[in-house]
């Protein structure tokens, strides 16, 4: 998968820390990376993979995983690359984060489970729209 990706914050060949930015469905890589001015991520290298067509994959993540197939596979391929460019950029995974919004948090959880080591850190942020609290 070619997967395009937006870089912000401290040049990745020169920061110590990365976050990788996964959007949601709909929105794009400059969507998620707007929202790092609201962090404290000042020493980070920002990551942000651009989904195809804005969406890593077609149904919900409560859709049996084929129906999701290839998209989510080639998704969770191209999150990988994403980590494999950032160490090879001499960043650890120690100090890889991960932040997902919707389905970029699913994406995200998904990704660290299946890939677990020693520490993969993560911030995840999904909002349903149907959700109401009650008061």
């Amino acid at each position: 998968m070619n997967t395009e990706i937006l870089t912000d914050g401290v040049p990745l060949n020169e920061a110590k820390k990365a976050l990788v930015m996964i959007h949601g469905r709909g929105a794009g890589a400059h969507d998620i990376l707007s929202i790092a001015k609201h962090l404290k991520v000042d020493d980070f290298a920002l990551v942000a993979p651009q989904a195809e067509n804005r969406t890593w994959y077609p149904y919900s993540f409560l859709a049996p995983l084929d129906q999701n197939e290839p998209s989510f596979s080639k998704s969770l391929e191209a999150i990988h690359q994403v980590v494999v460019a950032i160490q090879q950029n001499g960043i650890e995974k120690e100090n890889i984060y991960f932040l997902g919004f919707s389905q970029g948090a699913c994406l995200a959880l998904e990704f660290t489970t299946r890939n677990a080591c020693k520490i993969w850190r993560h911030r995840s942020i999904y909002w349903r729209t149907d959700w109401r609290p009650s008061l």
